[in-house]
């Protein structure tokens, strides 16, 4: 079916610039199967035993309405101190505080996917506790991308540990995301002054849409120096013939 030199030329062309396409589209697909629908996503889950139910707020986003936050409860021992990780911060034997965790969930679309937030805290005392956290997220220039403001905690209870889990959508293609969580607790619990504490987390992406167009510009720069390399032998190749 290929058997003269300009069909084989244009076939070697086609298959030059799908090779990349193709591949990189597999990541694509691979990656938007844990995609959240569009908007700002926050759950609120609890570790360990709850004494009565606890009420959930709605958030506010600084892009797209947010979906009321949930709650759920979860087995105690060992999920405790999963959630908390091995670097948690205590705040003046008030509360205990994990890392910030941050996760992608990349595409191959400019709009880059999205990122998850997860940031754990537990009450050490016997007094409910109210506080808000603020999630955002900066490219590697410094500039804030997305964020959530005012996530609550509210009324955690004595010995309870909740975590929040913030999904943030549209992060674009930056590689590079210093991700970030402001925990504010009340100004004083039992007789105790509390500051607010900041935990933060650098999180690399691949630029996958960057990449996708690089690697479709490589390969119809091959076909074409290839085409314009082989259309010169076939055009020497008959000159000698005539002769």
């Amino acid at each position: 079916m290929l058997t003269s030199p300009p069909a084989r030329r244009l076939f070697f062309v086609v298959l030059c610039a799908l090779v990349p396409m193709i591949g990189l589209t597999g990541l694509s697909v691979s990656a938007q199967a844990n995609d959240d629908p569009d908007g700002v996503g926050l759950t609120v889950s609890v570790v360990g035993p709850t004494a009565t139910p606890t009420a959930t707020t709605p958030l506010t986003s600084t892009t797209k309405p947010v979906p009321p936050a949930t709650t759920q409860s979860t087995p105690v021992g060992a999920a405790v101190a999963d959630a908390l990780g091995t670097d948690p911060v205590v705040l003046a034997g008030i509360l205990a505080v994990s890392g910030l965790t941050a996760t992608s969930h990349p595409n191959v679309g400019p709009d880059g996917g999205e990122i998850d937030l997860k940031f754990t805290v537990k009450n050490l005392t016997t007094t409910p506790i109210d506080s808000t956290l603020r999630f955002w997220v900066d490219n590697a220039l410094g500039l804030e991308i997305r964020s959530v403001d005012d996530a609550s905690l509210t009324g955690l209870p004595g010995g309870e540990t909740r975590t929040v889990t913030a999904t943030l959508p549209g992060m674009g293609q930056w590689s590079a995301y210093n991700t970030h969580v402001t925990l504010t607790p009340p100004a004083s619990v039992d007789g105790t002054e509390l500051t607010p504490m900041t935990r933060d987390a650098l999180l690399l992406v691949p630029p996958y849409f960057v990449l996708l167009i690089s690697a479709l510009g490589a390969g119809l720069a091959v076909a074409a120096r290839y085409a314009l390399r082989t259309k010169r032998l076939f055009t020497v190749g008959a000159g000698e013939l005539v002769s």
